[in-house]
């Protein structure tokens, strides 16, 4: 298997750890009732990215051209709640110390998927 389909995965996978740790069942502490309009169209645009990252995740052996792709647009949409969030337009409270620093490592791997993604699309995922 391609070098860059192995590197995408990983960091599809890693993303998933650090979507699960924002979820209220983990380090979420701020109420339903705090998050504003913008906040929740910041979570339809993360599922969005979750959703997409599990298709490039699936089709990255047998197509890595379209799982770059698919894998591409997910930074798009994940920096727009990152923005928001850290403006204090997603929740009428302030992040919690916890939530920023996994904001921060996801949005780090967001970055990772994109050079990936981007690789894969240039290349085809048949590097050594």
């Amino acid at each position: 298997m391609a070098r860059y389909v192995l590197w995408l995965r990983f960091f599809i996978g890693l993303h998933m750890i650090w979507t699960v740790l924002l979820t209220p069942a983990v380090l979420e502490t701020r109420p339903f009732s705090t998050i504003t309009t913008v906040g929740w169209i910041s979570l339809v645009l993360i599922f969005i990215t979750v959703g997409l990252d599990i298709v490039a995740f699936l089709l990255a052996g047998r197509q890595p051209r379209l799982a770059g792709l698919l894998a591409a647009i997910g930074p798009f949409l994940f920096i727009g709640p990152f923005i928001g969030d850290r403006l204090g337009l997603f929740s009428s409270l302030k992040a919690p110390g916890p939530i920023v620093v996994v904001e921060v490592l996801a949005l780090m791997t967001q970055l990772a998927i994109l050079y990936v993604a981007l690789r894969l699309r240039r290349e085809g995922g048949d590097l050594r």
